[in-house]
């Protein structure tokens, strides 16, 4: 019997039990990257994890349970990454811009975070929102001594700076669902008024603006 077995069908020790759960984000990773956020179904994810759903159960209540411990993995692999971005040089639009690429990087990152708000929040326990909320404070607090220093803001600013961001980042990223014309024979003033309302060109100049405006603030008080 090999260890993925052993592990499968008897967790009982902590540490068992912490390889199991690691077991079911990985194949709830590829689940929710395969089907998305309406084609996750906690059937598949127990055959795909393999352990019996009732097992499943026993770790993550609800699909959005396993969803929210999923967002709380790719925001920190997401911390990662733009932390490997940043360096002490870079302008307003250098920063929006590494903002922009590390966020979208990851399809199944956005994904998650336009559900969760609206969805994935409203079907957990409030156990597993503060935890989740405190992951968030936490990755918050280990970017923002960077973020202040990239942008010459005082350290406090740096959560409302992250929340503006990241809110217009959502909204802006709305414009990827029309349909994909790259390929058509589309007339160029039209092709225009589409690279005009990419999510790229929407966010860089209003994300400048929403530092520019954060700045100015800080300076007044």
């Amino acid at each position: 019997m090999n260890d993925v077995a052993n592990i499968t069908r008897r967790a009982r020790t902590r540490e068992q039990k912490s390889r199991r759960r690691r077991m079911i984000l990985e194949a709830a990773d590829r689940h929710f990257r395969d089907v998305g956020f309406e084609g996750f179904s906690m059937a598949v994810l127990a055959n795909q994890a393999g352990v019996a759903k009732g097992t499943l159960y026993l770790y993550f209540e609800t699909r959005e349970e396993v969803l929210l411990a999923l967002y709380v993995e790719l925001l920190r692999k997401w911390r990662d990454l733009f932390l490997s971005s940043l360096s002490g040089d870079i302008d307003d639009e250098e920063f929006a811009a590494i903002f922009f690429d590390t966020v979208r990087s990851d399809p199944a990152f956005l994904m998650v975070l336009a559900r969760l708000d609206s969805v994935i929040e409203h079907n957990v326990s409030l156990e597993k929102l503060i935890v989740s909320k405190r992951a968030l404070a936490g990755v918050i607090g280990q970017v923002a001594g960077p973020v202040a220093d990239c942008l010459g803001l005082p350290i406090d600013k740096i959560t409302e700076v992250l929340a503006a961001l990241g809110a217009f980042l959502l909204g802006a990223s709305q414009l990827d669902k029309g349909p994909a014309l790259d390929d058509e024979d589309v007339p160029a003033d039209v092709r225009r008024l589409i690279a005009a309302f990419s999510p790229r060109e929407v966010f860089l100049p209003n994300a400048r603006r929403i530092l520019a405006g954060i700045r100015a603030e800080t300076r007044d008080e």
